[in-house]
């Protein structure tokens, strides 16, 4: 049974303990994940894609993604190698604000009430295509948030995988964006015949989504003593926050979460 934890801090910790050389944060939306995957891993190669143009404006225009390194390419993951119609959600697209529906635009046309901004044509890629195409060599990890598109992603990433060491991904249980979406079930089986094995989700998978942490079954195993001291430090950090958030004032948690958001800030 898989364990359940946060995925997102514990995932930038095993980019260091599997040695990866190269991440793809598909489904970017900001740059601030990358930023993270640049901390753990310094000399890695580390892609971008944002396929939303008005997202991928405010990335070209933030210094820190430069400084940094980080590769911002303008497609959508998929399972091959085209064009399509890509659904911009209607939302305040300024840096640093409104991260939640920012993030929320997709090649499926969502069928929840949410208002489109436009709908715009963009280029599809396959990951295993755009690696190629890129010269990314290494052991690598796959950072996956395509709002519904997660099992085409992992399909086109097929020529890839053998050398794929993570995978993060969001996945739903329910077709909550649109009727025709791919569910976990799929993904899950998908990556299980490539040789990975469910490690963790940062929520028990009967919610609607939540995020997936796959890892090689062969590299699980060797590297299993330096895994049980991360997840044991996450849970213990984890725990002394549980305990210590009834005493802190609510003034000083809003305070202290205004200061921790300004790491988004140029």
């Amino acid at each position: 049974m898989a364990l359940i934890i946060n995925t997102r801090r514990l995932f930038p910790k095993l980019l260091r303990t599997f040695e990866i050389d190269a991440v793809c944060d598909v489904g970017s939306m900001d740059g601030f994940d990358s930023l993270r995957f640049r901390r753990a891993r310094p000399a890695a190669e580390i892609i971008a894609l944002e396929p939303n143009p008005r997202n991928f404006v405010l990335m070209q225009k933030d210094e820190r993604l430069r400084r940094k390194r980080i590769r911002i390419l303008p497609v959508a993951a998929s399972d091959r190698d085209s064009e399509a119609p890509f659904f911009v959600l209607d939302a305040e697209y300024v840096a640093n604000r409104n991260f939640g529906r920012r993030g929320m635009s997709s090649l499926l046309r969502r069928t929840d009430g949410s208002r489109l901004a436009e709908i715009v044509q963009v280029r599809t890629t396959r990951l295993d295509s755009l690696v190629t195409a890129e010269h990314v060599a290494g052991p690598l990890a796959l950072w996956i948030d395509t709002e519904g598109m997660a099992l085409e992603t992992i399909v086109g990433a097929r020529g890839i995988l053998d050398h794929t060491r993570l995978v993060h991904v969001e996945v739903e249980t329910v077709a909550r964006i649109n009727p025709n979406q791919r569910l976990f079930p799929e993904v899950e089986r998908t990556l299980l015949d490539a040789g990975f094995v469910l490690f963790a989700t940062d929520y028990p998978p009967a919610v609607p989504q939540f995020n997936a942490l796959f890892i090689r079954a062969e590299l699980l195993a060797a590297k299993a003593r330096e895994i049980d001291g991360l997840v044991r430090a996450e849970r213990l950090r984890h725990g002394i926050r549980q305990a210590l958030h009834p005493l802190v004032p609510p003034r000083l948690r809003r305070f202290v979460a205004y200061r921790l958001s300004a790491v988004r800030r140029p």
